[in-house]
């Protein structure tokens, strides 16, 4: 939910009802069963808990679909992506500004307004830096 003051609806909670979850198969583009698997599981987790919750994926198995699609799911306020390194950094922060796996996947509507997205490296440790993200 917003903040206490803030007018600004979640980009996710707005969207949340556009996210569909198509299967997919040798025609068709959509989710894979360890990706249905992965989205089931974080939202029977949060069904009930606030806890913090792991999702821990093979290589190659659909992590970047899963992430963005449980931003829609838990209707995020905002999402905060850690990656090990710069080139996954620039690929998960490109592919989120398009939020181009689920609309390749048909998950999304191909013409679904982009989210505000902000890559960064090192860590923020300055108050002001934190505060000014709230405008991303």
């Amino acid at each position: 939910m917003p903040r206490e003051g803030d007018s600004r609806v979640s980009y996710f909670l707005d969207h949340y009802l556009k996210l569909t979850f198509p299967l997919a198969d040798p025609e068709t583009p959509g989710f894979r069963e360890a990706q249905r698997g992965a989205l089931f599981a974080v939202g029977s987790h949060f069904s009930g808990r606030k806890d913090a919750a792991i999702i821990t994926m093979p290589t190659g198995t659909g992590k970047t679909a899963v992430l963005q699609a449980s931003s829609f799911l838990l209707r995020a306020n905002r999402v905060l992506v850690l990656t090990p390194s710069r080139l996954v950094r620039e690929q998960i922060a490109d592919d989120f500004k398009k939020l181009g796996v689920l609309k390749r996947l048909g998950a999304l509507p191909a013409d679904l307004p982009e989210p505000n997205v902000m890559a960064t490296s090192g860590r923020i440790t300055d108050p002001l830096q934190w505060e000014s993200l709230r405008e991303v």
